[in-house]
């Protein structure tokens, strides 16, 4: 196993519950009660953390590249992982368009087809999984001939085009649903992040030079997530580039130097820190479930407000964070509890080294 991973997937995964709970917290507690000071710093730190989906690409990808580097993929290899998240994908969009049938039948069964079919809520992120699980399992073989720099850069090219052409520009006046797909659909297609899965392919493929070139330029990692954050604040605010997702084009580079960065931090570490562990186990339940608790604690927030400033946001994320890992350890308690929030990751198992040998 490799700690690292454990690491950023972590960190992802509790990134993306805070952003969420920025996002909400903001619109409940209005710039008034938060302080127009703390509004901006926290819609700023939102937007540093929109690293955090586009790194799961990464690490998904490095964790398949360096799993079969030296073995076929098993013929089991779409079916496991149709079974452990894609069906989760399915169930989670149906509980999350519920709400949407206090509005009328037509309203709820539209909401559950949008939901598993084009990803509209925020477990869009799996379908864009899925796409890449099934570009690995066709073209792995292809990739491995080609050479790794002509491959990252005809990826960056493609997908920093595609982000440009949707936050640079509007949709057609004439075009049906245009502006559903300027503002949420082009987020679905692998061409929005066909990047990161580049690197993560030949990072896990290429695992020990990846490490000592991490480390050879450690002191470039260490400084760059500062640089890059910088440059999206500095886009974002002057309002060259108002684009408030991941989808963002600066995106792509703030995302690998933050992946970059956690990974060199980590292998700097000779244990794993056992709260970052528990995290990483029960992330993908986590993603899956935590937005549920924040829509839950905010309705009942707002039928007795509390002017409590941006400590909402804390309460948010905390109450979410754990709410969500209670839930997972007792639906999991039934047999067919992976169907619906899918598997517990293993515990972490540090490689064991070799047995000294006395020589007589």
């Amino acid at each position: 196993m490799i700690k690292e991973i454990f690491i950023l997937r972590s960190i992802g995964c509790l990134s993306i519950v805070l952003l969420h709970s920025i996002h909400i917290g903001i619109e409940t507690m209005t710039i008034r009660e938060m302080g127009e000071l703390a509004a901006i710093f926290f819609d700023s730190i939102q937007m540093i953390l929109y690293y955090g989906t586009p790194m799961f690409i990464f690490i998904s990808e490095f964790l398949i590249a360096y799993s079969y580097r030296t073995r076929p993929l098993p013929d089991y290899f779409l079916k496991k992982r149709l079974r452990y998240i894609l069906i989760p994908f399915f169930v989670m969009g149906i509980l999350y368009a519920l709400p949407f049938f206090f509005q009328g039948m037509e309203q709820g069964f539209t909401k559950i087809a949008l939901n598993i079919f084009i990803g509209d809520y925020h477990g869009y992120f799996i379908l864009i999984i899925f796409q890449f699980y099934l570009f690995h399992y066709l073209f792995h073989s292809y990739l491995k001939r080609w050479k790794p720099q002509l491959v990252l850069t005809i990826a960056f090219i493609i997908n920093a085009g595609y982000l440009m052409f949707f936050n640079f520009t509007l949709p057609p006046e004439n075009l049906p649903y245009g502006t559903y797909i300027w503002e949420r659909f082009y987020w679905v297609p692998m061409l929005g992040w066909v990047f990161y899965f580049a690197v993560g392919y030949y990072a896990g493929t290429y695992y020990e030079m990846f490490s000592k070139l991490i480390y050879k330029y450690r002191y470039i990692i260490i400084i760059g997530p500062v640089i890059t954050s910088m440059l999206m604040l500095t886009f974002y605010h002057s309002g060259f580039l108002t684009v408030h997702s991941s989808k963002r084009t600066d995106i792509l580079v703030h995302t690998i130097m933050c992946s970059f960065f956690l990974f060199y931090l980590t292998s700097r570490l000779k244990h794993l820190p056992p709260f970052l562990e528990l995290i990483s186990r029960y992330s993908f339940g986590i993603y899956l479930l935590h937005y549920i608790y924040i829509f839950f604690l905010d309705a009942m927030f707002q039928l007795q407000p509390v002017s409590i400033g941006f400590m909402y946001i804390i309460v948010l994320f905390f109450f979410s964070l754990f709410a969500s890992i209670g839930t997972i350890i007792i639906v999991n308690k039934w047999k067919y509890g992976y169907l619906i929030i899918g598997q517990v990751g293993v515990p972490f198992q540090p490689a064991k080294k070799p047995a000294s040998q006395n020589v007589k």
